[in-house]
């Protein structure tokens, strides 16, 4: 297997080929074993408040950025 060999296209470092070597036992870390929770209504309250606020709009160098709509 080799731990301690790197490959020529390899530049993770000698610690992340060791910290990633634990992945097949531990995992990755945001596994979520329990169903999702679902949205409070106060939660859903917010978000559609900041939707009727808010849009996002896309710039001509391709970045999204959130701006106030203006009322029509």
């Amino acid at each position: 297997m080799g731990l301690f060999r790197r490959r020529p296209d390899d530049d993770r470092t000698w610690g992340m080929r060791f910290t990633e070597s634990f992945l097949p036992v531990f995992g990755p870390a945001s596994i979520r074993r329990t169903p999702p929770v679902p949205p409070s209504a106060e939660d859903r309250a917010r978000e559609a408040r900041l939707r009727s606020t808010y849009e996002r709009v896309t710039g001509p160098d391709g970045h999204a950025y959130v701006v106030e709509r203006h009322p029509d």
